[in-house]
């Protein structure tokens, strides 16, 4: 009897959904701030690729030390 109501209470919830007012822009704007940090990420990674290639690519590449938290500053060549 139990699993029965339960059913029914799914079944009915499901069958009425109401929308609230600015619930499509709502998502529309959380869709849009969700995917600027992904973006912004990307646009990071590529310079941050570029100097691994160009590390890596370098006769003294191996010279070069990567400790953790060090990022792309230790590759400077002062300009």
């Amino acid at each position: 009897m139990a699993q029965a109501l339960a059913d029914a209470a799914v079944n009915s919830a499901q069958a009425h959904r109401v929308a609230p007012p600015g619930e499509r822009r709502t998502a529309e704007l959380i869709r849009e701030l969700a995917a600027g940090p992904a973006a912004g990420r990307a646009r990071l990674k590529a310079p941050e690729d570029e100097i691994e290639q160009l590390v890596t690519a370098h006769p003294d590449g191996a010279l070069i030390p990567s400790p953790a938290g060090s990022g792309a500053g230790l590759t400077g060549d002062g300009d």
